[in-house]
C-alpha cells in the first residue's frame, strides 16, 4: 500500500480504520498509532462524519462501488476537495471490510474555481467597458445637441436689447444648457473620454454640485457629511477627473456601511509633496466609520480587479488610482478593522487663490465684424453646422458649409486658394477631420485651420502645440470666435494672397 501516491484506508463492518497507507496519515496529519481502530467521528465535525458513514453504509449493504466528492478538514485546519472512490471486500475468514482510494483535487478545485472568477472579473469589466463606450457615445451625440442649443440662445440673447421680455426665456435656455453640459461631462468622465481640459476650480464647488446625487448613491442609513471652510486655494485639473474621484470614493465608502452609518467628506488647504512639485496645495477626504479593513487588505486595494466584496468588479479604486495620477495628485488610505477608513487625496494648489464664491458671468459677444474673408465649416451635424456658419457670419466671414468630407472637397476644388479659414469636425462619416484637413491644404494651402470634437485632443490624435487649433464641444459663440482668432493668429494672420479670378459657389447651409 505505501507504494501506491494516492492515500488508502481499510474500514471494518464498525467503520473503524484497521489498514491504511503513509499517504493518508499524511492527509489526515495525525500520527498512525491515533488513527489505528478509530472511526470518522473522533477526527472530524459531525456533519462530516455523517456524511462519510452514510457512504460508507451504502457500500456495505449493497456491495455496490461508489465515488463521492468529500470535503475534509486535517489536522491543521486546513479544507481538502477529496474524491473517494469505496469499494466492499470480503475477508478470507468472511469478515466485511470497506477499502477506499482518495484523490486529492483540491488544487485542481481551486484553479477551476479562479479561473471562474477571472472570467466573471473579465465580464464584469467587459460590461463596464460596453456602458463606457454606450455613455460616451450619447453624451458625444448630446454634446452635438448642446452646442446648438448653448450656442443659438447666446445669439439670441446677442439680438434681444435690454430690457426685452424674452431674455428671461434666452437666459434660462442658456443656463439650463450649461447645467446639461455638466451630466455630458460626468457620462464622459464615465467613459474616460472626457474632454479633460485641466482650468483652475475650487474643489467646494465640485462637492456642493454632486451632493444630491452622491446621497443618491448611498443607502437610506448612511449619513452624507460635509465640512468645509469658507475658503480654500485653487486648483488646476479636469474636474471631470476629480468627479471620478469622488463617486468612486463615496461608494466605496457606501460599501463599507452594510449595516449604516456616516460618509464624511472633507476639505481643507493642505502641504502637497508629490509627482515632482513640493508645496502649498488642497486635500479632499472621504472618511467611513464602517468595517475598516486589515493591513494586507489595504496594501492591496489600488490593484485591478482587486475586491473584497463577493460581487464586486475590483475597479473602483484603481480608477481613482488612475484618475489622481493623471492630474498629478496624490492618494494615501489609513484604516484599521473595526475602525473605518479615511481616504486622502491631495493635489497641488494653482497659483491663483478662489475667488470666495463669484460666479463669472458669461463673456459678451464682440461686435459684428466685416470683411475678414472667406471660410469653409466642415461638419456632419446640421443644427451644429448652422450655428457655426451663423457665428462666423456675424464675424464678417462669407461661409460655404459642407455636410460631409467629400462635398467638402468639391467645394475646394471649385473654390481653389479662396478660404482663410477651415472648421472642420474630427470625427466625420467616410474621412476624419485631420485627413481632410491634409487633403484641403492641397487645394487651401494659406488657411487657418480650427478642429472641433467633444474628444479630448489627444484622443483625437492631435499633438499639443500644433499649429491647429482645436475647440472642445459643446462650445458657445463666444467660444468659436475666441479660437478662430486665435487659429488665424497662429498662422500668421489672415492671408494677403491675390485672389484668383472666377465663379465662386453660392453660399449654403447644408439641411
Amino acid at each position: 500500500m505505501n507504494s501506491l501516491v494516492d492515500p488508502v484506508f481499510v474500514k471494518d463492518r464498525d467503520h473503524r480504520w484497521v489498514l491504511f497507507n503513509d499517504a493518508f496519515v499524511a492527509l489526515l496529519g495525525h500520527p498512525r498509532d491515533k488513527l489505528i481502530g478509530k472511526s470518522d467521528y473522533e477526527f472530524f465535525t459531525k456533519h462530516q462524519a455523517d456524511v462519510f458513514w452514510r457512504q460508507d453504509e451504502l457500500v456495505f449493504e449493497t456491495g455496490r462501488e461508489n465515488a463521492n466528492e468529500e470535503t475534509l478538514t486535517d489536522a491543521a485546519g486546513r479544507t481538502h476537495v477529496l474524491v473517494t472512490r469505496k469499494t466492499r471486500w470480503i475477508a478470507p475468514d468472511g469478515k466485511m471490510h470497506l477499502v477506499g482510494v482518495i484523490r486529492d483535487i483540491t488544487e485542481e478545485v481551486l484553479a477551476v474555481e479562479t479561473n471562474k472568477r477571472s472570467e466573471e472579473r473579465l465580464h464584469r469589466a467587459q460590461r463596464l467597458e460596453s456602458m463606457g463606450n454606450l455613455a460616451g457615445g450619447a453624451a458625444h451625440d448630446f454634446n452635438n445637441i448642446l452646442t446648438a442649443i448653448r450656442g443659438c440662445a447666446s445669439l439670441l440673447l446677442d439680438s434681444l436689447p435690454a430690457g426685452h421680455p424674452s431674455r428671461v426665456e434666452a437666459e434660462e435656455i442658456r443656463l439650463a444648457g450649461e447645467r446639461a453640459s455638466v451630466l455630458t461631462d460626468r457620462l464622459l468622465s464615465f467613459s474616460r473620454r472626457a474632454v479633460g481640459l485641466d482650468r483652475p476650480v475650487d474643489l467646494r464647488e465640485i462637492v456642493k454640485g454632486m451632493t444630491g446625487m452622491l446621497r443618491r448613491l448611498l443607502a437610506a442609513d448612511v449619513e452624507l457629511t460635509l465640512e468645509m471652510p469658507k475658503t480654500v486655494g485653487l486648483i488646476c485639473v479636469d474636474p471631470g477627473l476629480v468627479e471620478q474621484v469622488l463617486l468612486n470614493l463615496v461608494v466605496n465608502a457606501g460599501g463599507a456601511l452594510p449595516r449604516g452609518g456616516r460618509v464624511t467628506i472633507e476639505i481643507a488647504d493642505a502641504p502637497y509633496g508629490g509627482a515632482g512639485v513640493c508645496g502649498p496645495g488642497v486635500r479632499v477626504t472621504v472618511r467611513d466609520d464602517g468595517i475598516g479593513m486589515t493591513d494586507n487588505i489595504r496594501r492591496r486595494i489600488f490593484e485591478p480587479f482587486f475586491t473584497t466584496k463577493e460581487r464586486g468588479s475590483g475597479l473602483g479604486l484603481s480608477t481613482v488610482a488612475d484618475a489622481v495620477r493623471r492630474s498629478a495628485g496624490g492618494v494615501t488610505v489609513e484604516s484599521a478593522l473595526g475602525k473605518g477608513a479615511a481616504f486622502h487625496v491631495f493635489w497641488p494648489a494653482a497659483a491663483k487663490r478662489s475667488a470666495r464664491g463669484k460666479t463669472a458671468k458669461p463673456k459678451a459677444l464682440p461686435a459684428p465684424g466685416k470683411g475678414r474673408g472667406r471660410a469653409l465649416v466642415v461638419e456632419d451635424d446640421d443644427a451644429v453646422r448652422r450655428f457655426s456658419v451663423r457665428c462666423l457670419e456675424r464675424e464678417g466671414y462669407e461661409v460655404l458649409s459642407a455636410g460631409d468630407p467629400a462635398e467638402a472637397l468639391r467645394i475646394a476644388e471649385a473654390n481653389e486658394g479662396l478660404f482663410e479659414l477651415l472648421v472642420i469636425d474630427i470625427v466625420m462619416p467616410q474621412m476624419h477631420g485631420p485627413e481632410l484637413a491634409e487633403r484641403l491644404r492641397g487645394r487651401q494651402p494659406g488657411a487657418s485651420v480650427l478642429f472641433t470634437s467633444g474628444r479630448r485632443r489627444e484622443d483625437c490624435g492631435l499633438p499639443e502645440g500644433g499649429r491647429e487649433g482645436f475647440l472642445a464641444k459643446p462650445y458657445s459663440a463666444i467660444d468659436l470666435i475666441e479660437m478662430v482668432s486665435a487659429a488665424r493668429r497662429g498662422a500668421g494672420g489672415p492671408s494677403r494672397r491675390v485672389r484668383r479670378p472666377g465663379p465662386a459657389r453660392s453660399r449654403r447651409t447644408k439641411s
